[in-house]
């Protein structure tokens, strides 16, 4: 794996918030992006530092490849020819650095959630049925006072 870096300088007549909306809403989606053999491209704005009078650079991109001979390939390209000239509408200078990428620590993964059962669903389901049991029982006492009512009628009429 060739990870490339490009440190880019901006212009100096440009301002800090154009050259940012450029990078990440134009030049990133409609060419940094579209390099051939391209594995992952991240684009770091450089916001401060520690212990700097200035900021050695104004943006990062973060290129990988499978190999030095991909990252030539890009380049050489339509697209990587087009990618270079519209970086140089925002920057002044753009220097370009492989790395040799060597993971000391990585991040932890966050504990999943635990998910709670929700009772009240079941709640409000015991409850439905009672009530329903509750229709049911005064349905049928209605039933039975009916057929009660009539079978009195009938002896009455005899």
């Amino acid at each position: 794996m060739l990870k490339a870096v490009y440190l880019i300088r901006k212009k100096p007549e440009l301002s800090f918030q154009d050259f940012r909306e450029y990078l990440l809403k134009t030049h990133a989606p409609n060419y940094g992006k579209k390099l051939p053999g391209l594995k992952s491209y991240t684009v770091n704005i450089v916001t401060g530092g520690y212990m700097l009078e200035e900021r050695p650079c104004d943006g990062i991109e973060e290129l990988e490849f499978d190999d030095k001979e991909s990252f030539v390939k890009a380049m050489e390209s339509p697209e990587g020819r087009a990618a270079a000239e519209d970086l140089m509408n925002v920057a002044e200078k753009v220097d370009i650095v492989f790395l040799e990428e060597k993971v000391v620590k990585k991040p932890r993964a966050k504990p999943a959630k635990k998910k709670v059962a929700k009772k009240p669903k079941k709640v409000k389901r015991k409850k439905a049925v009672k009530k329903k049991a509750a229709k049911r029982k005064v349905k049928a006492k209605k039933k039975t006072r009916k057929k009660a009512g009539k079978k009195r009628s009938r002896k009455r009429k005899r």
